[in-house]
């Protein structure tokens, strides 16, 4: 009989668990979809967003609580830049997301000033150089350096 209650008793702590657990991802699905981050293939997205909208959601993502939102965000302006549609409202915020705890998100940043290509960035895209410590972060630092600095001296 006590050997019954105790599986009955794991059989209920892993159902509470499992569902916890599904509740949590599900939350996190519902606050990505809201940032229009999620890519189901059934999701009806409507009509096209504005290009100034787009660039606003943007910037205001690259404050957000989640990392992968302030990563995606950076990684959308970068788009935004490859598509023709650069703006100089971008310059500051990127600036600003240069110093972001997250390392990836600083990657995506240097990917997106570098995509940019307002030379401006050069002297704070140096000044990150001398304390970044993440490898991936130097290589694109390095990388959006030459770049940009190639564009200056033309």
């Amino acid at each position: 009989m006590p050997l019954l209650i105790f599986i009955i008793l794991i059989v209920a702590f892993a159902l509470w668990w499992s569902k916890g657990k599904s509740a949590l991802s599900q939350n996190e699905r519902q606050y990505l979809k809201r940032r229009g981050y999620e890519t189901d293939a059934g999701l009806d997205l409507g009509p096209p967003v504005a290009e100034d909208a787009r660039l606003q959601m943007a910037l205001d993502s690259l404050s957000d609580l989640s990392p992968y939102s302030r990563q995606r965000a950076a990684q959308d302006l970068a788009r935004l830049c490859e598509e023709g549609q650069a703006d100089a409202l971008m310059f500051y915020p990127l600036i600003d997301a240069l110093n972001d705890s997250d390392a990836s998100v600083r990657s995506a940043v240097v990917a997106a000033l570098a995509k940019l290509g307002d030379v401006r960035a050069v002297d704070f895209l140096r000044q990150r150089l001398e304390m970044e410590e993440s490898l991936q972060t130097i290589s694109a630092l390095r990388k959006a350096l030459q770049g940009l600095e190639a564009k200056r001296s033309r």
